[in-house]
């Protein structure tokens, strides 16, 4: 009886292992994929590492980020409403306030995004953080 048991442990453990491997091939580089999309919704994609455009899924797996330094705080409340920060700090992206549209190539150094005919630039940046 407890060889059953440790070796329905085993098979329940390699089984949980496999998962694990396909749903993170799942995932693809967002710097490997060009983009010319409109992504609908609310909010932001700032919330966590895993971002879905049209119906697959990317995380932002190099250290770099695309990053735009707003004009002034008008130009940044109408990228991030509700932004009380100053127009001094940049903005990532994946901050920007849904819908827009998208348009990157694989492995670019700039990622465009239009927001209501308005075209913002944003450069790749070495990542600072750890």
């Amino acid at each position: 009886m407890n060889y059953h048991k440790a070796f329905l442990i085993l098979l329940c453990s390699v089984f949980i292992f496999s998962c694990k491997d396909k749903n993170e091939k799942l995932i693809r580089d967002f710097n490997d994929y060009s983009f010319d999309t409109i992504i609908e919704g609310e909010g932001s994609f700032n919330i966590g590492y895993v971002f879905s455009i049209n119906k697959k899924r990317y995380i932002e797996k190099k250290e770099y980020d695309f990053i735009y330094y707003t004009k002034n705080l008008a130009e940044r409340k109408f990228l991030i409403p509700g932004s009380l920060t100053n127009d001094k700090f940049p903005i990532y992206w994946r901050e920007v306030n849904l819908p827009f549209r998208i348009i990157k190539k694989s492995n670019s150094d700039t990622l465009i995004i239009i927001k209501e005919n308005k075209r913002f630039i944003f450069k790749k940046v070495k990542n600072t953080n750890p």
